[in-house]
């Protein structure tokens, strides 16, 4: 792996802020009609994300949320359950960002399997790379709710979908799914894409559950997916992709949102 790829963001405020804005001038602009319910992000802190991220981020701009549901794999081992950190604000270059905790307890409230639990939080990864970019892009202030899986099963991600659905009506929340893009073979990209525009969760778990498409945060993409649905989410998109190349991860960006 080169250099430039091995490169990770900047963690100084002033040339992370730089950074991103580059990557959000440098974006296509894209147009979605409706209210955007979740979108799909490089999970990796390596700037070869930036640009997908970007393409996704810059839909934000001009839209407000007061909160966002970030959900990210585990970086730190499987575990059994769905956790939310337990701290009041987190930390990340650009300044500290509240937690809901209302809506933290209500995610709990809602589903045995989720936790008030700082087990699988606080990497370089997932809830941190996405931190930045959202409080550049989102000019009102906002709070979050970091989630990680620490399972990625089928049963899971279908309880943390339904969750978070439930949890979002009446509130102006967006949903972040952070994932990586391991390895694709043959057309799976192409059948991705036609189960993500349906809606089908059936499929998205077959092929992220098979060799046919790797992805670091499959459980935050379907969760994602089944969150945006339970909100009448009608219209989804594959905004970019970046393949994988030999050791290098890809990226992806996606937007699902309701017409």
């Amino acid at each position: 792996m080169s250099i430039a790829d091995r490169a990770v963001y900047a963690t100084q405020p002033a040339p992370l802020s730089n950074e991103i804005d580059r990557l959000l001038r440098d974006a296509q602009a894209r147009t979605i009609e409706g209210q955007l319910l979740a979108l799909i992000v490089p999970d990796s802190n390596l700037q070869r994300g930036g640009p997908a991220a970007a393409t996704a981020y810059k839909l934000l701009e001009d839209r407000v949320y007061d909160t966002v549901i970030i959900i990210a794999p585990s970086h730190d081992g499987t575990f059994e359950r769905l956790s939310i950190c337990s701290i009041n604000r987190y930390h990340s270059p650009l300044g500290d960002v509240a937690i809901n905790d209302r809506l933290r307890n209500e995610l709990c409230d809602e589903d045995d399997d989720i936790f008030i639990d700082d087990q699988g939080h606080y990497h370089t990864e997932g809830v941190d790379v996405q931190l930045p970019f959202l409080q550049q892009v989102l000019k009102e202030e906002f709070d979050v709710v970091p989630v990680v899986m620490g399972s990625e099963a089928p049963a899971l991600c279908r309880e943390l979908g339904h969750a978070i659905g439930e949890v979002m009506y009446g509130h102006r929340l967006l949903v972040i799914a952070s994932a990586d893009l391991l390895s694709v073979e043959g057309d799976a990209l192409r059948k991705f894409e036609q189960a993500l525009e349906a809606y089908d969760t059936s499929q998205l778990m077959h092929l992220l559950g098979s060799e046919q498409i790797r992805v670091e945060g499959m459980g935050a993409v379907i969760s994602a997916v089944i969150a945006a649905q339970r909100r009448n989410g009608n219209r989804a998109a594959v905004l970019q992709v970046d393949p994988p190349e030999g050791e290098e991860i890809g990226a992806m960006a996606c937007a699902l949102w309701r017409e």
